[in-house]
């Protein structure tokens, strides 16, 4: 068991996580959802202790946090974050035998029985072809799937991942939270931060729902995925029906919530900005954008980034959840692209859903402004085919690259 009372957390003079208390029982499957910047990503930080609360305690086991080594905190939490980077070029059966350094005294190598684990945990994951390989030289899908089996090599018995599906294809998604339920029903607990509504509803036994920080509602699926919360949450109304399939709740979203709050604008004649992101990665440049005539897309209506584009009043190309890009989209998208007198490119990662968004800035003579802050090929789901379109992008004399915010908003 995992558990946290009165956790507060604040960054400078921002509260972040607001008295939050929690358990966490073995053989369940915890979704954490909510939107963007709500303090999801936060709190799985403070319950691994990666993160000091300001106030609070987390308990393993009715044990205080606190009292734990890092290397015994290893040896019962495993966290898979939402990017991860390896400097190095490790082969894939190296970085899985990572996981056993908790558990592998300092001056000696790994035991008979790590070695066996690894194996196991290589077997089970299907990554006996890959065992050999260069992990910089995997797919993105492939690379999640040795991370995850990374963690599983620890033999914790809690697990944490930090949106784990995120901007992965449908097949490598259903493979991961498939992979999840065979471990929970083996009695670990498994917590998961998510943006999709209908993985959630589909995989988890009980669901988090977080804004500003705060518990929204807490429970089983019906009781918390209800049309109130996802209204009040993203302010969107939505049908919720049964799925005949997997005996879950399906959420569809019909139109906006209308009543929200809107930012009005101030000026005449503002110039028109175009934004590409998705997933959240496009945030930090959605608030600085207030002042334009700004559109967004094409993107989920389920997306962190949708739901802030809707509250601030852009008009936003969207689609709806695990549809491809529709022809009436696409041409909507290239419509505005040439009429906008800059388009913006965050510093998202592609998948084969996204990918038009990218193809569709090739033959644009407008100002591009691409926000880099990740290497495109750390980005890259589509095997390749992203950092190649990116590449011949960048190359381009309308095409300019920056890496922070600040110089970004300058050049605006």
């Amino acid at each position: 068991m995992i558990s946290c009372k009165n956790l507060q957390f604040s960054y400078k003079t921002r509260q972040i996580i607001n008295d939050i208390s929690l358990q966490f029982d073995e053989g369940h499957l915890y979704g954490i959802l909510g939107p963007n910047g709500c303090g999801k990503t936060t709190l799985l930080k403070l319950l691994i202790g990666i993160l000091k609360q300001n106030y609070g305690q987390v308990y393993i086991d009715e044990i205080n946090l606190k009292k734990f080594s890092i290397r015994d905190i290893a040896k019962r939490l495993a966290m898979v974050n939402q990017i991860n980077y390896i400097e190095f070029d490790y082969k894939v059966s190296e970085i899985i035998k990572m996981g056993r350094y908790s558990h592998i005294n300092r001056f000696s190598n790994e035991s008979e029985e790590d070695k066996q684990i690894v194996n196991d945990v290589i077997n089970q994951l299907k990554l006996t072809k890959l065992k050999d390989r260069k992990f910089n030289h995997l797919s993105g899908g492939e690379q999640q799937k040795v991370i995850i089996a990374r963690a599983i090599a620890q033999k914790t018995k809690i697990l944490m991942l930090d949106e784990p599906t995120s901007h992965l294809d449908i097949n490598f998604q259903l493979e991961f939270m498939n992979l999840f339920r065979t471990y929970v029903n083996k009695g670990l607990i498994v917590i998961v931060v998510l943006h999709d509504l209908n993985i959630a509803a589909q995989y988890c036994d009980k669901i988090i729902l977080m804004n500003k920080g705060n518990i929204v509602d807490f429970g089983v699926i019906q009781n918390v995925l209800t049309k109130q919360n996802i209204q009040k949450i993203y302010g969107i109304d939505a049908v919720i029906r049964k799925n005949n399939f997997t005996n879950s709740i399906y959420i569809t979203p019909i139109r906006i919530n209308k009543s929200a709050p809107k930012i009005e604008k101030v000026h005449k004649d503002l110039k028109k900005i175009h934004l590409i992101c998705g997933g959240g990665f496009g945030s930090e440049i959605l608030i600085e954008l207030k002042q334009y005539d700004v559109s967004v897309g094409i993107i989920s209506v389920l997306d962190d980034d949708y739901t802030l584009a809707n509250e601030l009043d852009y008009k936003i190309i969207s689609e709806a959840p695990f549809s491809p890009i529709s022809e009436k989209s696409r041409q909507e998208l290239e419509e505005i692209l040439h009429k906008v007198a800059l388009i913006i490119l965050a510093n998202i990662p592609f998948g084969n859903s996204n990918l038009l968004n990218l193809k569709s800035l090739v033959n644009v003579n407008e100002k591009i402004i691409i926000f880099e802050k990740d290497p495109i090929e750390k980005r890259d789901y589509t095997n390749g085919l992203a950092t190649k379109i990116y590449n011949e992008l960048k190359k381009k004399d309308n095409v300019r690259i920056v890496n922070n915010l600040k110089e970004l908003i300058k050049i605006v």
